[in-house]
């Protein structure tokens, strides 16, 4: 499987995060492999209220399928989710950049999905969520604990 781009997964981050400080309820971003996991996986855990396949002019009516001739056309819409009118992300930042990796074993990940901390990466607070990378595959910290996976952590969410 192929890996996640840390570039891609930044620029999606710092985008929720500039549409957060307008408080944007939709909006859209590029479509591809590494926007869609990590969307879904915010989608998962309750920090985004849904995700639509679509195009630079908006949400599809009717499901369109990405094909080379129109990915550069192919949008994510998503729906950020708000609470008493705030957005019930309060941070998102990356745990890897492209210049450090963190790599994390299975037992790393057993610690932080106990609450401990572990190298560089500060201690899962309550209603935050931080998200590790396995195989291509994205999950949330104490899902990966729980498979017995090692991998990648990628970004954290609160």
């Amino acid at each position: 499987m192929k890996q996640a781009s840390l570039v891609t997964l930044s620029h999606l981050l710092a985008h929720m995060k500039n549409c957060i400080n307008i408080t944007l309820a939709k909006t859209s971003v590029p479509y591809n492999r590494t926007n869609l996991q990590a969307l879904l996986q915010l989608y998962n855990q309750g920090f985004v209220s849904g995700i639509q396949r679509g195009s630079t002019s908006g949400p599809d009516l009717v499901p369109t399928e990405a094909t080379p001739e129109n990915i550069s056309t192919r949008r994510l819409w998503v729906d950020i989710k708000y609470r008493n009118n705030a957005s019930v992300i309060s941070g998102l930042s990356m745990v890897s950049k492209p210049s450090k990796k963190v790599e994390l074993s299975v037992d790393d990940i057993r610690l932080l999905a106990a609450g401990l901390r572990v190298r560089r990466v500060d201690p899962i607070q309550p209603a935050e969520c931080l998200f590790i990378e396995n195989n291509g595959e994205l999950f949330e910290v104490a899902e990966a604990a729980k498979r017995g996976l090692s991998g990648r952590a990628l970004f954290r969410v609160k």
